[in-house]
């Protein structure tokens, strides 16, 4: 799809940062995905994996297989799975391709937090279709 025919109310919003994001992220709750978060950052960087401008805040990863995907800024990580394309947008490319495949790691089972299906209905909605059919392995 291309982004340019997406209505501009459903865009995403890639490159409008503000500057809230450019403090150092709080530390994790729990050990284990302080441990995911430097293991990111030693093999990727600090900095978000998807903008590249801020600091790396959150552990992103699949919420139905439970694999990460990356270290997102505290926008990033909020706007993500609100995207609408397909293909060619970097959120989508993100999705498709994540930054942290080659390291198979998976974030802590007790820990998951499901997104809401409001969020994927509306996706549906503006494609016709559902863009993530498929693309999780069963878990």
């Amino acid at each position: 799809m291309n982004p340019g025919t997406v209505e501009r109310p459903d865009r995403c919003q890639s490159g409008a940062y503000e500057l809230r994001h450019l403090g150092p992220p709080r530390p994790a709750r729990t050990a284990s995905v302080r441990r995911l978060r430097a293991a990111l950052i030693d093999a990727l960087g600090a900095d978000c994996h998807l903008c590249g401008l801020y600091p790396g805040a959150m552990v992103d990863h699949d919420h139905q297989t439970g694999r990460v995907r990356g270290l997102l800024c505290a926008f990033c990580n909020r706007v993500l799975e609100e995207c609408p394309h397909v293909t060619d947008c970097p959120k989508a490319d993100y999705l498709l391709v994540p930054p942290a495949a080659g390291l198979n790691l998976i974030y802590p089972a007790g820990q998951q937090w499901r997104p809401r299906e409001s969020t994927r209905q509306r996706v549906i909605e503006q494609l016709g279709f559902d863009p993530y059919e498929g693309l999780h392995p069963p878990a």
